[in-house]
């Protein structure tokens, strides 16, 4: 697969045939059942299903588009036991595209030892729903780690070219920017939903929830979700999104490109304050230090001037929630979170269920049978908050096993594929692509110690997880290539 399948077929009379019989039937169809807009959002989504069956390229990019809308791009309400949204729609046909294209062109298809790893987990979450005391939960999760190991396989086949692994990234960028710019105009103009009416499909557009997790603390207060159900799951969406900004920044000398990085990051910071979450504002910290110590960024009096200027913005125009929730230092401590407390308590009990459940695990997504383990009231469904201790739970030693085994496989590759790129003289600005995919999972393994993080529908990192795969296959290639040609560097 080249960065040249994104183009459509030659054959114009195909390409008009296709449109056109499905554009003139949809609206003959249509135009006696519904009203003309929905007649024609009804077309225009039959026609950009057409021309991602005609391009597997374009319909990766398109799958690629709306991997950050989750909510807003659901059909159904969180609570379903099967979600539909717009980006399992795009990944079908996408995956559809590629396997059509694959049999009519005969080409091999990519597996892999990661793909063959988080198989033996899927396999395992399976087997576990013939046990589990939660079958809404535990279907809801099987459902979603067979989409995970549907758009890595995706990934891997298509995504074959550079140029389409950075121009997927500029998409997924891209569209968080602009998810980004929403969610601020809803939050200054005093829009909010309650934490039950936000997973509904009425407030699907609502990007702003009324947190009452701490009302013993710090009362209501406000939180960016963005997209997402909850202000954890869009906070950790955008912090992988930064180490591609600093890349951008980092990589290309164009000061348009420069600029637009820098723009970019900062809707994503002011965002990422927005969403109010603690654990993401450190992890925030841990990540821009960790751009100076690897050299994405350097200390420069225009860096030094450009980090003033925009603290001084966000604590201009921090709304109040902000400085009571993360911008307080008094909130990081165990007496005056909650939720911390709540999280070592619910450790404890997470180490009991372990012990007794350490070989088989209570099934994958079973969130109905910790607070059998919890004397004082509690909901009836209700996750341990620490993925690694969740996974153990659920799953038992075997599937942890598994899933963990394809955790450090995919963190070993992307440092591979680094040390290799470095080598090479001519694959500099892949070799920072690099740095940027280890930041990006390492941020969102820290932030699994405190939440149960792969739960949620993570389809950022599986990108970037598939695009590391891509990359260390080049990584080995374009290695080998210079070592015949003397280009390695010392």
């Amino acid at each position: 697969m080249s960065f040249r399948d994104l183009r459509l077929p030659k054959s114009n009379t195909l390409l008009a045939a296709a449109v056109g019989t499905t554009g003139g039937g949809g609206l003959v169809l249509a135009s006696g059942f519904v009203s003309p807009l929905l007649a024609g959002l009804a077309i225009a989504g039959a026609v950009i299903g057409v021309v991602m069956l005609l391009s597997p390229g374009m319909a990766f990019l398109l799958t690629t588009a709306v991997v950050p809308l989750e909510r807003i791009g659901r059909m159904t309400s969180d609570n379903n036991a099967y979600t539909v949204s717009l980006m399992r729609i795009f990944g079908v046909l996408a995956l559809g595209s590629f396997l059509l294209h694959t049999m009519v062109r005969k080409r091999q298809l990519k597996f892999g030892k990661a793909f063959l790893l988080y198989t033996a987990y899927t396999v395992v979450g399976f087997a576990t729903l013939l046990y589990t005391t939660d079958r809404l939960g535990s279907t809801r999760a099987a459902s979603a780690i067979l989409g995970n190991l549907m758009f890595f396989f995706l990934i891997i086949n298509v995504a074959r070219s550079y140029r389409l692994v950075k121009l997927s990234i500029i998409v997924w960028l891209v569209a968080t920017v602009l998810i980004g710019l929403f969610t601020m105009y809803q939050w200054h103009a005093g829009a909010g939903a309650g934490e039950l009416a936000l997973g509904s499909t009425s407030e699907r557009f609502a990007t702003v929830l009324e947190d009452t997790s701490e009302w013993q603390d710090l009362e209501t207060i406000g939180r960016a979700t963005g997209p997402t159900s909850h202000a954890a799951v869009y906070g950790i969406n955008l912090v992988m999104t930064l180490p591609f900004f600093a890349f951008l920044f980092k990589s290309h000398a164009d000061k348009r490109v420069r600029a637009a990085a820098a723009f970019g990051a900062a809707v994503v910071l002011y965002n990422i304050f927005l969403a109010n979450t603690r654990a993401i504002v450190i992890i925030t910290g841990l990540l821009i230090v960790l751009f100076f110590a690897r050299g994405m960024l350097r200390i420069r009096p225009v860096t030094v001037v450009a980090l003033v200027l925009l603290g001084a913005v966000v604590a201009a125009f921090a709304p109040k929630a902000v400085y009571e929730r993360v911008l307080n230092p008094e909130n990081y401590t165990y007496k005056q979170s909650g939720t911390l407390r709540v999280r070592f308590g619910l450790w404890g009990v997470g180490v009991d269920v372990a012990k007794d459940k350490w070989l088989t695990g209570t099934g994958i997504g079973n969130q109905a049978l910790v607070p059998l383990y919890i004397k004082e009231p509690v909901p009836e469904r209700i996750s341990l908050h620490c993925e690694y201790l969740e996974t153990l739970v659920e799953v038992g030693i075997f599937g942890s096993l598994f899933f963990f085994s394809f955790l450090g496989l995919m963190m070993r590759r992307a440092t591979q594929a680094a040390r290799l790129f470095r080598r090479v003289r001519q694959t500099q600005e892949q070799y920072w692509f690099m740095v940027a995919c280890q930041l990006t999972m390492l941020a969102v393994l820290i932030d699994g110690v405190q939440v149960d993080v792969f739960h949620f529908p993570l389809k950022g990192w599986w990108l970037v997880a598939g695009l590391t795969w891509v990359m260390w296959e080049h990584a080995r290639s374009a290695y080998a290539q210079a070592v015949q040609t003397a280009q390695v560097a010392p």
